[in-house]
């Protein structure tokens, strides 16, 4: 904004601040002259004989997966300097341009500075400055107006991952909306098979171990942009000799620096797993000990209604093997036994009759549903030479240890996502991927493996009267824009609005039936200007306490420590959680400070990784102590141990038999597929990558970072002058959802056929419109199924692009 006159917004900070006669002293900034706005803040340092210096420590912002912990300098009460703090383990310290740019982003001019009320329409940004007592009074009553008119599962409250607040969704009672629909597709499908619970397809090891490893199939993760301190492992990989093959339909950052770039069509990420999979099963190029002993392929199917064999009728399908086994049959006695009987041989590839019922072996069903899926068929439908697709098969098969990366940006975002995780899942498990002692083997979204694998410790929750309890949500984020979900009342956290669901328009039509909508938030993101109240939040460098926030991440407990005070009228979330907690009355359950919390989070801890961890400890060591017992290298499945439902790798999903998909079938996307009538209206395909600038939505407005990158939309170069345009020009891409406006770019990297640009870009930076506008909402009927709920398929859109 910067000054002028938004056009989503109608409101500036700097006119905001004119028109509302804010003196300085009423934003809280301890008598900070000259520093009522950003740009006072970023002023020069004025030399005088003894400048106040001190070093403050926090971790940044975790979107990124990296959870770096940062040593920030404070000079005359400003952050001039960051760098990564020092950890016990050197390979953790870290920082990147992202990080480093929190100098200025913390000030930025889009910071939100005092408590707002809406006093236009809603989604019009126009907004009167109010106390924070008016503004947690407005917001309380109306909780407790909602709950009476419509029970607490009418509020709805929208936690974001980087969000420090621990207790709102329980004392507010309602709705907690955990199903995003983003960054789940892959996992959907790859983590049933390793543990029921699933946990977004997260790696079996951390990427630290591909140094280990021989040949590294890396589909779709341009992990040098988009989790950037992990380069260093990614060259120590190369430098080791592993050869990397990106498979990607654009040339990125990622690619470009690999062994091989292999380009393929999008979305169809699924044919090329299915097609190595008939690869590896017509060579026999399967270990077969390993299935035999570790997985559920010699299990038995009956072939009229596709369950598993158990050894006595199931009555609750939560059962687990130990107390139903699965029945297999045993080579050794000619007879059906338990999986888990003393003894028992289990034939792999095996079919009989029992009581005149067809009973098959998994691996031999997948054997027959493979037969749709020859290489012929992938390469045609992924793009991918046939040979070429034979030979990475025959490196990844036969010349390990070998790894399976792939990443959340590029086929997670199609309607198929669960698919291709299932089929990825299936792949890995035929060669032994997981669970061995050889080190170098793995697979999964190694972008993930700071946060879900490597060392993440279980601090003790705070306990809460018994009915401060979340209420069930009939329905999940990506599904919530209608009157089945029973929202009247919703919490937006941290820009959540936008990034949420496909079809921007839809949302915000629905947004406008809502009887009250709060945003919490840092900075004034597109979601802001949908609220009633707008509460402006700290970022992670101010604290009102000397402890803050605690986190167990990355083989470590981190502490955020105060680096700054509070800026303008700002607030913790901790602050926000205890003052609404007074209103809802349970002000007396909440801890007294985030001292407390802290103590009490370590004191109490139960996992063995951090008991005997205290606070005092953490706070000597400048915020960040080694969790109990870790590995040099995080591996998961060590001793073959799974929490499926046999304890074993579970590739046969019997939950998905209805829907077909109790082995992975080929899905093409529901949009953006090659034969689809609407091509000739709309023949590009709009996909979102992401950016080593950016984290989603965050980081948009830090001025020092958009002096490298403005919202363009990328073609190729054929595709850019086949419409009569030039790179530069401004365009509209458009589809029958909406449309937006910015430059677009000609570029090689960017395959024919196919329009890219960078995710999370606010509206206000576009030149018009949003690129939600456009984006698919389609609802996959198997999605309730799934583990982490419906993926939204961002990058299964098509467009058209013509000159604005």
């Amino acid at each position: 904004m910067s000054g002028t006159t938004s056009s989503q917004s109608g409101l500036t900070r700097r006119s905001f601040l004119k028109t509302t006669g804010v003196a300085a002293g009423t934003l809280g900034l301890a008598g900070a002259v000259g520093m009522t706005t950003p740009d006072g803040w970023l002023a020069p340092s004025e030399a005088h004989a003894e400048p106040e210096e001190r070093v403050g420590y926090t971790f940044h912002y975790r979107h990124c997966q990296c959870n770096c912990h940062l040593k920030c300098t404070v000079r005359d009460g400003r952050m001039v300097l960051v760098e990564p703090n020092t950890w016990p383990d050197k390979r953790n310290e870290t920082v990147c341009l992202k990080g480093i740019s929190e100098i200025q982003h913390t000030y930025s001019s889009e910071r939100l500075q005092v408590p707002l009320k809406r006093v236009g329409e809603r989604g019009s940004g126009d907004f009167i400055e109010i106390t924070w007592e008016e503004a947690l009074d407005t917001i309380a009553d109306k909780v407790k107006e909602t709950q009476e008119k419509y029970g607490a599962g009418a509020i709805a409250f929208q936690t974001a991952v980087d969000s420090l607040t621990t207790f709102l969704p329980k004392l507010l009672k309602g709705q907690e909306k955990p199903h995003r629909g983003i960054d789940i597709g892959l996992g959907n499908g790859f983590s049933p098979a390793l543990a029921e619970s699933g946990q977004q397809g997260a790696s079996s090891n951390e990427v630290a171990d591909w140094k280990n490893a021989k040949t590294i199939l890396n589909v779709g993760c341009n992990m040098l942009e988009t989790c950037m301190v992990t380069a260093p492992y990614f060259f120590e990989a190369k430098e080791a000799g592993a050869e990397i093959i990106t498979l990607d339909p654009n040339f990125c950052t990622t690619a470009a620096k690999s062994s091989r770039w292999i380009p393929m069509i999008a979305g169809t990420d699924p044919a090329l797993y299915l097609g190595m999979i008939t690869i590896i099963l017509e060579n026999e190029w399967y270990n077969e000990p390993y299935l035999k002993t570790n997985t559920s392929m010699p299990f038995l199917v009956k072939r009229s209604d596709g369950l598993l064999l158990r050894e006595r009728p199931a009555v609750d399908s939560k059962q687990t093997g130990d107390d139903n086994p699965f029945m297999v049959w045993d080579g050794r006695t000619g007879s059906l036994a338990g999986y888990r009987a003393d003894g028992v041989d289990p034939v792999l590839d095996f079919e009989t009759s029992i009581n005149g019922e067809e009973f098959v072996t998994v691996f031999r069903l997948l054997k027959e549903s493979q037969k749709k899926y020859p290489a012929s068929w992938a390469a045609k439908t992924t793009g991918v030479d046939e040979d070429v697709l034979v030979e990475i098969t025959d490196k990844y098969a036969n010349h390990g240890p070998s790894i399976l990366s792939f990443g959340f940006g590029g086929g997670e975002k199609f309607y198929n996502a669960d698919v291709a995780g299932h089929a990825a899942v299936l792949l890995a498990t035929l060669v032994g991927s997981f669970g061995t002692d050889i080190p170098g083997w793995g697979a999964g979204a190694y972008v993930n493996a700071y946060q879900k694998i490597f060392g993440a410790g279980k601090l003790a929750s705070w306990p809460l009267p018994d009915e401060c309890k979340t209420a069930p949500a009939p329905k999940a984020s990506v599904d919530y824009r209608d009157e089945e979900s029973g929202i009247r009342f919703m919490w937006v956290q941290n820009g959540g609005f936008q990034q949420i669901a496909g079809n921007q328009n839809r949302t915000n039509e629905w947004a406008k039936t809502l009887d009250f909508v709060v945003v919490q938030d840092i900075w004034h993101t597109p979601s802001v200007d949908w609220a009633d109240i707008v509460l402006p939040v700290c970022s992670h460098f101010e604290v009102d306490e000397k402890v803050g926030f605690l986190r167990a991440l990355r083989g470590h407990v981190l502490l955020q420590q105060k680096v700054l005070d509070p800026l303008f009228e700002s607030k913790t979330d901790f602050w926000i959680d205890c003052e609404m907690a007074k209103r809802l009355g349970y002000g007396d359950f909440l801890p007294k400070s985030q001292e407390e919390l802290a103590r009490f989070q370590l004191d109490c801890a139960t996992d063995k990784a951090i008991a005997g961890i205290t606070l005092d400890e953490v706070i000597a060591s400048n915020g960040v102590v080694a969790l109990k017992n870790q590995p040099e290298i995080a591996r998961s499945y060590s001793g073959q141990t799974y929490k499926t439902t046999s304890g074993k790798i579970d590739l046969y999903y019997e939950n998905l038999v209805k829907h077909d998909q109790a082995l992975p079938q080929y899905e093409a996307p529901c949009e953006a597929y090659e034969e689809n009538p609407l091509r000739e209206k709309y023949p590009l395909v709009m996909t979102q990558r992401r950016s080593k600038y950016f984290i989603h939505q965050n980081l948009m407005d830090a001025t020092w970072i958009r002096q490298y990158y403005k919202p363009t939309l990328e073609m190729n170069p054929g595709d850019v002058s086949s419409r009569g345009l030039v790179s530069g020009d401004m365009v509209e891409a458009f589809n029958d959802r909406g449309s937006f406006s910015c430059e677009c770019v000609a570029t090689e990297a960017v395959r024919p056929g196919i329009a890219v640009i960078v995710e999370g870009i606010w509206s206000q930076y576009m030149g018009s419109g949003d690129l939600q506008n456009v984006t698919n909402d389609a609802v996959n009927p198997r999605g309730k199924a799934l583990a982490k709920g419906r993926v939204t398929p961002f990058n299964d859109t098509l467009i058209e692009v013509k000159k604005a």
